[in-house]
């Protein structure tokens, strides 16, 4: 028995002994490839944080680069734009008619105007033409502003008419917005009407306060500044208006509603039309009837159809007037310009000396 202890006590000893010697031996092992394992994951760690790092590169140098090329697209859609806007006031400055007419080069010529090739993009100069029905259409060449009512000149009576068939406002509330608009443009401070319109104590008033300009409209936006006019409304009105011209209205060039505006009876309107309009009975096209200068509006259209005495009163009363002419002085050009998705918009009046009277760019 003794001998049996002393044996299992030098066999425990010896196993501690092998147990202290197997943990040197790993100690000195993990001490050894420690710098190793280390070095490794720092390694790992920086491969990650690199791949991270150029992942964020390329996210910047992409976006860069798009940039760059929506703003070499940009600079090139302007010079497109811009080109189109050449285009027609060449096609304007080519005309030497006495009169203009809507069936004119200047007024529709898809062949000069619609999706030309320039350089890498297109350009089309265009605008919605609304027939006597008010279906609308699109048309290739330029609108002249003396199609168009003068906010600059119009009386109360024909801005109050123009409105109400522009946006079936009732009665009340389109004498409100005419004699606003004439209160904004003229120099007096003193009320169009009682109750209604507007002067500087209204404008002063206001969230964001301002003065009644008491002056004549620059741009036709400046009419979101008059009391009761609001962007729907704007929006409604802003193809019928212009602030370009003496006031007088282009008989061969104006809407159903111009007429109107100005006091004509619809019969009579209908029959200006149809007299414009020609065999074919479609405005715009070759032969289109049109008023010469001095040939005399009143008995050219008596010739052309019968007119009541109410009818000649009120016709030679407007023309007595002198609210109608044969031709026009001042143009609208709507440039559009493609690079395949992109696109961007000049419109701008010009004269028929090819003056660029105003400039805007979408």
């Amino acid at each position: 028995l003794k001998s049996g202890l002393v044996f299992g006590s030098s066999q425990i000893d010896e196993g501690i002994s092998m147990a202290k010697k197997n943990a040197r031996s790993q100690k000195l092992l993990l001490f050894r490839y420690a710098p190793k394992a280390s070095i490794l994951a720092i390694t790992l760690w920086t491969l990650c944080l690199l791949t991270i790092f150029g992942l964020y590169l390329g996210r910047g140098v992409r976006q860069k680069l798009s940039l760059v090329k929506n703003l070499t697209f940009r600079s090139n859609l302007y010079w497109i734009a811009d080109a189109g806007v050449k285009r027609a006031i060449v096609e304007l400055v080519k005309d030497e008619e006495p009169s203009d007419s809507l069936k004119e080069s200047w007024s529709n010529n898809p062949v000069v105007f619609k999706d030309v090739s320039v350089g890498i993009g297109t350009v089309r100069v265009y605008y919605n033409f609304r027939d006597a029905d008010g279906s609308i259409r699109e048309r290739f060449g330029l609108v002249d502003e003396e199609s168009k009512i003068n906010i600059n000149t119009a009386n109360m009576t024909i801005l109050k008419r123009l409105i109400a068939m522009a946006t079936g406002l009732d009665e009340s509330v389109t004498q409100e917005i005419a004699a606003a608009i004439v209160d904004w443009r003229d120099a007096d401070s003193f009320l169009s009407i009682p109750i209604g319109s507007a002067e500087d104590s209204y404008y002063n008033n206001r969230p964001e306060p301002y003065d009644c300009k008491d002056a004549k409209f620059q741009v036709l936006q400046e009419l979101l500044l008059v009391k009761g006019i609001d962007e729907k409304i704007f929006n409604k009105i802003k193809n019928f208006i212009t602030i370009h011209g003496t006031g007088t209205v282009n008989i061969n060039t104006a809407h159903k509603i111009i007429f109107l505006a100005l006091g004509i009876d619809e019969t009579v309107v209908d029959k200006i039309i149809r007299f414009r309009a020609g065999d074919d009975d479609i405005e715009g096209s070759s032969d289109d009837n049109i008023f010469e200068p001095g040939s005399g509006i009143v008995e050219e259209l008596s010739q052309f159809s019968s007119l009541a005495a109410s009818e000649l009163e009120a016709l030679s009363s407007v023309v007595a007037r002198g609210l109608f002419s044969t031709s026009s002085y001042n143009y609208m050009i709507r440039s559009q310009a493609s690079i395949s998705r992109f696109k961007q918009e000049v419109v701008c009046v010009v004269n028929k000396e090819g003056e660029i009277l105003s400039w805007r760019q979408f």
